[in-house]
């Protein structure tokens, strides 16, 4: 997407997201010193030096992990954000880093092997010298390692999975832009939920110092809630990441889909994402309390860690210097309401007839292959 004068000045839509903000200020500022210190020692971000402490990654844990049992839990949820950020900033989408996008998909793939940090047959010595010498693989052993001391075998199995599955949506997306193609709606939305949301949720429990079990983490009504949350705190990432990506290499959102699919404006293209956004949350909330009927006390922290998530990204997204107020690039303004409203149902779309899940014309789709 290029850079022009509507992109500068695009209003962000309230969303709905009725939980409380609650988090420790002094917690979150001793983490956001801290994780720069470990980025800083690593090496990442190298081409945004100068912006890194305004990201506020630390302030993220806090707010997304309010339960964190302490300091050291908070830290491995600090780490694993500012691992994934750096994967997508190397490997993927921020030109200043030098990205190339043809070996984007290889260094993705690669770097999985530095999830593998405990004892097993031996690898090549070059493959754990391949490990070292990259910022991005090293950021991603140290987490893994920090997570096998604070979690179990099974947390971290969790953890692993959940990375392979972002990692391989992020080398998706890379391969639309190769290509040159613009995913239809439907296309995009379902490889979204997958692109990093998961593989932060699935530490609520470890931060929050319990275990949910296999059981829990994989029954059908809260694997959905999970995959819920994270395409809305994507949803939420792509309404607030439009304008910083209009400088970059041009990564596409939902907005810049549903404006390439209709031929809309990318302010309405951006509102409609937002209703979207609300549909899934007053689904997500009808559908919470069955899950919830008779929840063990660990799924049922699980779930309100879920709600903290939700809630805790939304307001990062407002006061981080990843999208806002960064030098050289627009920053969204939040629309009339701020960047939360209450609702008792979803306003009808402005865009009657088209798919409220995705924001599509199927019976486009159809007429075309008809004709």
């Amino acid at each position: 997407m290029n850079s022009d004068t509507s992109t500068r000045e695009l209003s962000v839509p309230s969303v709905l997201c009725p939980f409380p903000v609650t988090y420790d200020e002094a917690a979150a500022a001793k983490a956001d010193d801290e994780i720069v210190s470990w980025a800083l020692g690593l090496d990442l971000f190298p081409g945004q030096r100068s912006e890194l402490s305004g990201y506020r990654f630390g302030t993220f844990a806090a707010l997304t992990h309010p339960d964190a049992v302490d300091h050291d839990h908070l830290m491995l949820a600090a780490r694993n954000m500012t691992a994934l950020f750096a994967a997508d900033d190397h490997y993927c989408d921020e030109g200043i880093e030098g990205v190339r996008l043809a070996m984007s998909a290889s260094r993705l793939a690669g770097a999985l092997t530095a999830l593998e940090n405990g004892p097993r047959l031996s690898d090549c010595p070059s493959t754990e010298d391949f490990v070292g010498s990259d910022p991005v693989t090293r950021s991603l052993r140290l987490t893994a390692e920090h997570l096998t001391r604070l979690g179990t075998a099974t947390q971290v199995g969790r953890l692993r999975h959940e990375t392979i599955a972002t990692f391989l949506a992020m080398a998706a997306e890379n391969s639309w832009r190769i290509a040159g193609h613009v995913p239809e709606p439907a296309e995009y939305m379902a490889h979204r939920k997958y692109n990093g949301g998961m593989a932060c949720l699935v530490l609520i429990d470890v931060v929050g110092g319990y275990e949910l079990t296999a059981r829990d983490w994989e029954e059908p009504g809260v694997r959905s809630l999970s995959l819920a949350a994270s395409l809305m705190i994507m949803l939420v990432n792509d309404l607030y990441s439009v304008a910083k990506e209009s400088e970059d290499i041009g990564s596409h959102s939902l907005p810049t889909v549903l404006s390439a699919r209709h031929g809309w404006s990318l302010e309405q293209s951006m509102r409609a994402t937002g209703e979207l956004h609300d549909r899934l949350m007053c689904a997500y909330l009808r559908m919470e309390p069955e899950v919830a009927r008779g929840a063990s006390p660990e799924l049922a922290r699980y779930l309100t860690g879920l709600r903290h998530w939700m809630r805790g990204n939304l307001e990062w997204h407002t006061l981080t210097g990843r999208h806002n107020n960064r030098e050289g690039r627009p920053t969204p303004r939040t629309g009339p309401l701020g960047p939360t409203h209450d609702l008792t149902e979803v306003r009808p779309s402005t865009a009657a007839g088209l798919c409220p899940h995705c924001g599509d014309d199927h019976h486009q789709d159809a007429a075309t292959a008809v004709a």
